[in-house]
């Protein structure tokens, strides 16, 4: 009788085990909240925000990430007179109110990534990667004068041009992808002072930002998937290290993975998803008393060649590949805030949508997302 009793213990020990690990224990973490990006947002003509809008909340997902181009709101040649002001007659926040409020009408949490500089901040000239993006560093002053008036306006408090106030955003990025030359240039080039410029630009934004806002989560990183250092960038550990060293002011971390592994492959590379842990461990030599978050801000498998990298993938394995990111117990923790998806819909430089370029037909991806959504059951962050 005892050993029977012993055998059926340890069985149901098994089974509640196997529940927790499934995620489907009311106790157990969520794990990283699913999120997808529409870049279109920042770029198409502001009357078709709404329905690019609810193509993203038709998916059901509950967090986006959202592009702030500093040069489309500062659009005047010169400094604005009040540049830490929201309400400065230089700024045009027209389209990221919209943004912003047709997200929070639908429910939508969106982390801000902002970068792009104005020509007066970067001496004068441009040097873009394409489209409206000026990727020459700015002045860190300039930056964080710009980020005081971003959070300001989106404080929660602030009022909008109708007199209604504006929703609040809560999570900023400084910068992306800043250890790339596609998108911070720097002189000289070389590791040392990329790290430094960056850290000057987060020492000028991160007290911004709190100070308009307490409640703002500053991530910081913004890493760009660069597994070693070159010339033309840092890579993701040396990055994280050499903002370490600086002792820069964070809440959180961001890195980006697009690794050309699959999810489930056991690879050394860094970023790829078996090595989130090393990103990890990196983080708690930084902060050894309180655990710093991270947040995967972009991922993805491109279906088609691109200019940037030569790994592409089937459509059913891109899908497939979504399904087991969402799966892995290493992002099945409080620690992983989320992972955004790059991007809602294929474009020619970046084919990894969940939806085709111009048709916006669905790729297998997309139903698989939407299933991720679904089985989260509405989860946000925090």
């Amino acid at each position: 009788m005892v050993a029977g009793l012993v055998a059926v213990a340890a069985a149901i020990a098994v089974v509640v085990g196997a529940v927790m690990l499934s995620g489907s224990d009311a106790t157990a973490p969520i794990g990283a909240v699913a999120a997808v990006q529409d870049d279109h947002l920042s770029t198409e003509a502001i009357e078709t925000i709404p329905a690019r809008l609810d193509l993203l909340a038709a998916t059901g997902v509950t967090t986006t990430r959202v592009d702030l181009f500093w040069n489309a709101i500062a659009v005047g040649p010169v400094r604005p007179a009040d540049p830490t002001n929201p309400a400065d007659p230089a700024y045009d926040f027209s389209r990221a109110d919209t943004i912003m409020q047709g997200l929070a009408e639908r429910g939508i949490t969106p982390i801000v990534s902002v970068y792009s500089t104005p020509a007066w901040s970067s001496g004068g000239a441009v040097d873009a990667i394409g489209g409206p993006i000026n990727r020459l560093a700015p002045d860190p002053a300039d930056y964080g004068a710009f980020m005081k008036a971003v959070a300001t306006r989106y404080n929660g408090t602030f009022a909008g041009p109708g007199g209604e106030t504006l929703p609040e955003v809560r999570f900023y990025e400084i910068w992306n992808e800043p250890n790339l030359d596609g998108f911070l240039q720097v002189t000289p080039k070389d590791p040392a002072t990329r790290l430094d410029v960056y850290a000057a630009m987060d020492r000028a934004a991160y007290p911004a930002i709190k100070g308009a806002n307490a409640n703002a989560v500053v991530i910081v990183g913004v890493g760009g998937p660069r597994s070693s250092t070159t010339a033309t960038g840092v890579g993701a550990i040396e990055w994280l290290r050499g903002l370490r060293e600086r002792d820069i002011p964070l809440d959180a971390y961001s890195q980006h993975v697009y690794p050309a592994a699959a999810p489930t492959v056991d690879t050394a590379v860094v970023p790829s998803w078996s090595s989130i842990g090393r990103v990890l461990d990196e983080l708690d030599v930084w902060r050894s008393d309180a655990s710093i978050p991270l947040y995967i801000t972009e991922a993805g498998y491109t279906t088609a060649a691109t200019p940037y990298r030569d790994t592409k993938v089937t459509e059913a394995q891109q899908a497939e590949y979504l399904s087991q990111i969402f799966s892995l117990p290493q992002l099945h923790t409080d620690r992983i805030k989320t992972v955004v998806w790059f991007n809602l819909q294929d474009n020619a430089s970046w084919p990894a949508g969940l939806l085709r370029d111009v048709t916006l037909e669905r790729k297998p991806s997309y139903d698989a997302f939407v299933q991720v959504v679904k089985d989260q059951k509405g989860a946000h962050l925090g």
